[in-house]
């Protein structure tokens, strides 16, 4: 489901009415820069690890050091900014193995938009092909889960102290992420059509999920935040939790 939000904080444009905007924003994929911190100078971000034999047994570290052993219920803040407009609201994700259901409501609890996620297959109410959420494999990646792309070839890891790196190469595409201490701390997609997009995380609760997430995608000069207010381990989810509603 899926509800144009009520009210807007707006910024001064550059001639596009708000309306343009506000809708541009929905229809462009989220989790690229906020408007206040858009100078046109990216920041660094994962730098390329020297070339190195790919070692599958450090993706094999980082797929288990990252995984949740229980399924849990995350409440979260979330802030989405593109340009002259920002949207803010409150959210609900639960994750249970390889399922995560994201939701994401409004000031007065109305629903924005809900998505399920299953192993890697996005599932989006019946219309929506463009949302205010990372793809697939970067989904994952702001959770604080890593999963190797699926059908990329691993071309180069190191292990450097508590460091992990891993890249991934595939007709043009570079999928790069770092791990800290065995846990994700960024991941970075830059393709050869869709271009840059990255996640970064800053602190993890000790239930292994992220306390402050951040996706970017640079072309589209658009960003999302989300930052943990509560995460609960709980027994499971009702099947009909990862149903999203059709109408």
């Amino acid at each position: 489901m899926y509800k144009r939000p009520a009210t807007v904080e707006t910024r001064p444009s550059w001639g596009t009415p708000p309306a343009v905007s506000v809708m541009r924003t929905w229809k462009t994929i989220v989790m690229a820069a906020a408007a206040a911190g858009c100078s046109g100078t990216a920041p660094a971000g994962t730098a390329a690890p020297a070339p190195v034999p790919a070692d599958p047994a450090v993706e094999a570290a980082a797929v288990s050091s990252t995984a949740l052993r229980n399924p849990v219920e995350i409440v979260f803040e979330w802030r989405i900014s593109e340009r002259e407009t920002r949207f803010t609201g409150k959210g609900v994700a639960r994750i249970a193995g390889n399922r995560a259901r994201v939701d994401l409501f409004g000031p007065r609890g109305e629903t924005y938009l809900s998505a399920v996620l299953l192993d890697r297959e996005l599932r989006l109410p019946a219309g929506l092909e463009f949302v205010p959420l990372p793809p697939p494999d970067l989904f994952w990646s702001v959770l604080g889960v890593f999963r190797p792309p699926a059908g990329v070839e691993l071309v180069a890891s190191r292990a450097d102290g508590g460091s992990r790196r891993l890249e991934y190469r595939s007709a043009g595409d570079r999928w790069q992420y770092r791990l800290d201490d065995g846990r994700l701390t960024e991941a970075e997609w830059t393709g050869a059509k869709e271009g840059r997009r990255t996640v970064q995380i800053v602190g993890y609760h000790p239930r292994g999920v992220p306390e402050k997430a951040t996706y970017r995608d640079w072309p589209a000069f658009v960003e999302l935040d989300l930052t943990l207010q509560e995460v609960r381990e709980v027994e499971g989810f009702p099947d009909d939790t990862w149903t999203i509603a059709r109408d």
